[in-house]
């Protein structure tokens, strides 16, 4: 009797499931996909909590990327390996796992718990597997009632098969569609280099029009080697393959650390760069390195297309009733048209008016966005044209 009461309820989760994975594979952005998964597999598994941990195949370890219902900036990028942890047996044996009292379990993982202050009473494990390719681990953690069933585990890892591949042809699309933007972009320097190396072996070509040319390979060789370097932050980003290694850090010595480095720059054109905090900043958490190389890249912008002796503010302040930091990076420069406002963020984006006055890559902006978004927090822009421009950064205030 009791399993033919049963039956009915795991068909319904099986239709459940048949709609859910048409709704997985419309979904091409990775961060969105990621909360998709999770969400549906609580609510499947009929659980508290759900995660994702991605495998990282260079390190040979797990990272927390998602999940529901906890402060995804807490968990981020958090490693866990692949001995000693739940998550990582089920990696390496690639097997589901139904476990009742974890804390208990020699491979509990328990800085996990320190650190999100939720106790699991039970976990349900799946691998997210595709082609034999290890792509991660999806967790239900702390069933509602009662205990997790095989009748769970078995539809959560319907779901885990789905899952993967959802997230190997999103992270395909995403490189696919990254390598054909990136492809385009260095037709332009790779078209100079070769009109500069063209005419350097003119035998005709004079002293001063063959030091103009090595200046035309120099630019164009710094401008491919950057663009080189953020086309690969900007894909490990995407991709959801950059751990971030959060950390407690103070948010003041940051900015100063950013002025130091950008201030000999400022000097070329007479720019002043000002800091401004509120006092007793409280900790920030989060990649230090990464948030510093977008402040960097702000920052450099803000020098680019300012004026001669134009004016930098670099302020940070903390709003505990909103819970989050306010990270403001205002120039005085240019200014931008609102039409071209919600372009910035674009891969290879740049403004037309200024795209052949200033050394740029287009990329700088868009890997700033990755990083923001991947903490958890946005980023807004507000400009006026001949009066400058400010960028703001909303970050999570975690007590």
């Amino acid at each position: 009797m009791s399993d033919n009461k049963q039956a009915p309820s795991q068909l319904n989760r099986y239709q459940h499931l048949i709609k859910i994975s048409r709704d997985l594979a419309s979904k091409l952005d990775l961060d969105i996909l990621l909360m998709e998964i999770v969400k549906a597999a609580a609510d499947i598994a009929d659980a508290e909590e759900a995660s994702i941990l991605l495998y990282d195949p260079i390190k040979g370890e797990l990272y927390f990327q998602v999940a529901t219902n906890l402060d995804s900036s807490l968990m981020r990028g958090m490693v866990v390996p692949l001995d000693n942890s739940i998550a990582g047996w089920i990696a390496k044996n690639q097997e589901p796992v139904i476990i009742d009292n974890p804390q208990e379990d020699k491979r509990h993982f328990g800085h996990v718990d320190q650190t999100t202050q939720i106790t699991s009473h039970s976990i349900l494990g799946v691998p997210l597997v595709t082609k034999d390719k290890m792509i991660g681990v999806l967790e239900a953690i702390n069933k509602k009632e009662g205990s997790f069933t095989i009748d769970d585990q078995e539809v959560l890892a319907a779901l885990g098969a789905q899952a993967a591949v959802a997230i190997e042809n999103s992270r395909l699309f995403q490189q696919s569609d990254l390598i054909g933007e990136f492809v385009h972009e260095i037709r332009t320097p790779l078209s100079s280099l070769s009109a500069a190396t063209h005419l350097l072996r003119h035998p005709r070509a004079s002293e001063e029009q063959k030091l103009k040319m090595l200046t035309v390979l120099d630019t164009e060789i710094t401008r491919l080697a950057e663009m080189s370097t953020s086309f690969l932050d900007l894909a490990r980003l995407e991709s959801g393959r950059a751990q971030l290694k959060v950390e407690k850090f103070n948010l003041e010595n940051l900015l100063t650390e950013c002025y130091d480095l950008m201030a000999k720059d400022a000097e070329t054109k007479q720019i002043s760069i000002t800091i401004e905090t509120s006092d007793e900043l409280p900790p920030l958490h989060g990649d230090r390195t990464k948030i510093k190389q977008a402040l960097l890249n702000l920052l450099s912008n803000a020098i680019k297309y300012n004026k001669e002796g134009g004016q930098i503010t670099l302020s940070g302040k903390a709003s505990t009733k909103e819970k989050k930091f306010i990270i403001k990076v205002s120039d005085t420069g240019v200014g931008l048209e609102e039409k071209h406002l919600d372009l910035i963020f674009e891969k290879f984006y740049r403004v037309p008016d200024y795209s052949d006055k200033v050394v740029g890559t287009g990329l700088g902006l868009a890997v700033v966005k990755q990083i923001i978004t991947g903490h958890r927090g946005k980023i807004t822009v507000e400009s006026e044209v001949g009066k400058g421009t400010t960028f703001i950064i909303h970050l999570p205030l975690i007590s």
